[in-house]
């Protein structure tokens, strides 16, 4: 056998210094233990959060846009009501040239009066 010896090998369970270390070493290590369950607890915590107030932003801007999209549809004509103006006007627009559109006639006959004094 070699002349090296460990340190408390000899007489290990009376070495009143070895314990004392492996008691505080084992508190130590505890305690980091401890200090890492409760920083992962808090991660986990604030990423909760986190997602929590993501969710709500994302439901807040998604009821604004159906508001923004409903007003746009209320608001908004059909290919058929677009349809329909345009041969309304094209209508109005040929009689008017024609002059047999009574109430445009009417306006313009009252116009032509008033401005010679008529009325």
């Amino acid at each position: 056998m070699s002349e090296f010896k460990l340190p408390h090998v000899e007489d290990f369970r009376t070495d009143s210094t070895l314990t004392r270390y492996l008691t505080e070493n084992a508190k130590a290590i505890e305690q980091e233990d401890h200090d890492d369950d409760q920083a992962l607890s808090d991660e986990v915590a604030d990423r909760k959060e986190g997602d929590d107030a993501e969710k709500a932003a994302r439901q807040s801007t998604d009821n604004d846009l159906e508001k923004r999209i409903k007003k746009l549809e209320d608001n908004s004509a059909t290919h058929d009501d677009v349809t329909a103006a345009r041969d309304f006007m094209n209508d109005k627009a040929e009689r008017v040239v024609l002059g047999t559109d009574l109430s445009t006639v009417k306006r313009a006959v009252e116009m032509i009066l008033k401005n010679e004094g008529v009325i």
